[in-house]
């Protein structure tokens, strides 16, 4: 027979079951009920924010197990709670990212966009983050490229549909002896060709960089190439101007109460912390990039 008690008791651990369930972050994380105001009315109304996390890898979006974890994802379920939104989050390929958001799958994509006047034709970006590229090689071969240039004659790679591999064929524009530029569905994809010898180097951003030879001591990383302030990407669409606005306002907010800087502390990318965030939109001018 049940009494008071048990009940009480029952009801507590339900409680504390399905609050285990809830990612650690957004736990911590309230509602910012002036930054929340900012929301598109049909957004609001579904209490769902629908998330593209491209599978880039440690340290930004990784599966493990049937957990997703990394910056971008923390990140995901910060600007959510603070939102006071349901985050949906998909994990899926960086290339399939803009595609994704032009087909109304999703309202936002992280992935550490560069803002160019390409990528301004089909979406808008906030910015909240910076990085920039360097090229993963094997210790063994002793090549270290630490400029476009060193890439003339060699095969190289980078993920498919990144600014590293625009990178890479507007370096091999300007080579006499032309390198051979492959792109990869994953950074992963990149890294196994790396290793078996297939690629001579793999341009990359830092932090997989990092993480890379971190998990495997035989690599090594060269050069600081291009860099500047990365983005979330939103669909452009009707609810795409209020969403900017509190996208920007969540941001600046985790910025100010600290809860950025200690996700981006967990997951040792503290490197690249923005002080602030940037709308960009149809017209609007792109940052400069040294690439």
């Amino acid at each position: 027979m049940f009494t008071k008690r048990n009940i009480l008791s029952v009801m507590t651990a339900t409680i504390l079951g399905a609050l285990s369930m809830v990612p650690a972050q957004a736990q911590e994380i309230a509602k910012a009920d002036t930054v929340a105001a900012l929301l598109p009315k049909a957004i609001k109304d579904a209490g769902i924010l629908r998330i593209a996390v491209p599978d880039i890898g440690k340290p930004l979006a990784y599966k493990d197990g049937n957990d997703l974890k990394g910056m971008d994802v923390d990140l995901a379920n910060a600007v959510a709670a603070t939102l006071g939104l349901k985050a949906e989050i998909s994990l899926i390929p960086f290339s399939a990212a803009l595609t994704g958001l032009q087909a109304n799958k999703y309202d936002i994509s992280f992935g550490e966009f560069y803002v160019t006047a390409e990528r301004l034709k089909v979406a808008d970006f906030v910015t909240d983050w910076q990085d920039y590229s360097s090229f993963l090689v094997t210790t063994a071969k002793g090549y270290k490229p630490t400029k476009l240039t060193d890439i003339c004659g060699h095969t190289v790679g980078a993920m498919a549909g990144s600014a590293e591999l625009e990178t890479l064929k507007t370096g091999a524009g300007k080579c006499d002896k032309a390198p051979t530029v492959s792109a990869f569905p994953s950074i992963s994809n990149a890294i196994l060709a790396l290793n078996s010898g297939r690629v001579d180097g793999v341009l990359i951003n830092r932090g997989g960089a990092q993480e890379s030879i971190r998990m495997n001591p035989g690599l090594d990383a060269s050069g600081e190439i291009g860099g500047g302030p990365c983005a979330t990407a939103v669909a452009r669409n009707d609810n795409s101007e209020q969403l900017l606005a509190a996208l920007k306002a969540a941001y600046e907010h985790l910025m100010q109460t600290g809860a950025y800087g200690k996700i981006l502390d967990k997951n040792d990318t503290a490197y690249g912390a923005a002080k602030t965030a940037e709308i960009y939109k149809a017209g609007s001018t792109p940052p400069k990039y040294g690439f």
